[in-house]
């Protein structure tokens, strides 16, 4: 039996159309939430006043697919065209600092290897290491060592496992996961999957990850002596999985669907402890706070978004 859960401590609403991606922004002075949006926008909601703070565009009507905070001075923002833009901090507002365009459409977001290197998909099920100093490639993964021949579809999503092993877990459209050693450039190891994975999400505590798609599955892997192993399938009541988040503490992993729900499993026992029915529409992205929100006295504060732009804020088995 699903439970459902206490209300949202917040919602925040300000006309801003589609939300593709959140980020924390938390300093000492500043407990900030980025909201990136469909339309270019990149709205700043100050969670002190729940107000839009500033606000600023990044490119007309080119969805921003991620925003990474490289440090408190810098902001790297990915667009679905391509565009990879790092900002830089200029006292109360963002100028842009460097640029490049990579001829490659898509919804696969790009991650942080660590400080000084991005990871960014490519044409051809490829895979390339970028410089956060100048935005200049270091190198490139090559999927010919595990293609064969055959074609692996486009990158779907991307994991690294941690800045210290250089290593990092592609999901490609095809059905295949595999877990790439970055420093040797080379697959230590894949297995087969669904098709079309929509989402990925990995942690080293206890080495296990999870896979969503289209379909009303959810898979759950283990990795041990740098091998992946299948692990379990969990059935969902409806199909179609968006995003799924893994909370920092490895305690709770939650996943927002096509339809609009948000189920938060228990990551140890994989047990489903509630569903969230905030939305009704697709869920885009869930995020978490990386240390406590003073703002709401939250040691971990969950963010959500949708469709429809409204951003719930969650204090959830804290």
């Amino acid at each position: 039996m699903e439970n459902t859960v206490p209300e949202p401590k917040y919602l925040l609403r300000n006309n801003m159309g589609p939300v593709h991606c959140l980020s924390f922004y938390l300093t000492s002075t500043r407990e900030h939430l980025y909201a990136g949006c469909s339309s270019g926008n990149i709205y700043i909601w100050d969670l002190e006043t729940n107000r839009v703070a500033k606000q600023f565009h990044v490119g007309e009507k080119d969805p921003c697919l991620t925003m990474l905070n490289m440090n408190d001075n810098h902001l790297l923002v990915q667009q679905k065209s391509g565009s990879i833009k790092m900002y830089k901090s200029a006292e109360s507002y963002w100028e842009i600092d460097r640029e490049i365009h990579l001829d490659n459409y898509t919804f696969c977001r790009s991650q942080i290897l660590s400080e000084d290197v991005i990871i960014v998909p490519l044409k051809n099920s490829n895979i390339g290491l970028y410089s956060t100093q100048n935005l200049d490639m270091i190198t490139t993964l090559n999927c010919e060592q595990i293609s064969r021949g055959k074609n692996l579809g486009e990158v779907m999503a991307i994991k690294p496992l941690s800045s210290d092993n250089q290593q990092v877990l592609i999901a490609y459209e095809h059905g295949l996961l595999a877990l790439w050693d970055i420093r040797e450039r080379k697959v230590l190891h894949y297995m087969h999957i669904e098709s079309f994975p929509m989402t990925l999400d990995f942690e080293t505590k206890n080495m296990q990850g999870i896979v969503g798609f289209p379909s009303d599955k959810l898979q759950i892997f283990s990795l041990l002596s740098d091998k992946l192993i299948d692990k379990k399938q969990i059935t969902l009541r409806t199909s179609g999985t968006s995003v799924t988040s893994l909370r920092p503490d490895t305690k709770i992993c939650a996943v927002g669907s096509w339809n609009g729900r948000i189920r938060l499993y228990a990551w140890k026992k994989l047990q489903c402890l509630a569903v969230i029915n905030e939305y009704t529409d697709i869920v885009y992205d869930i995020v978490y706070s990386h240390k406590k929100v003073q703002s709401y006295d939250c040691k971990c504060l969950m963010a959500a978004v949708g469709l429809n732009g409204s951003i719930s804020l969650w204090d959830l088995y804290n």
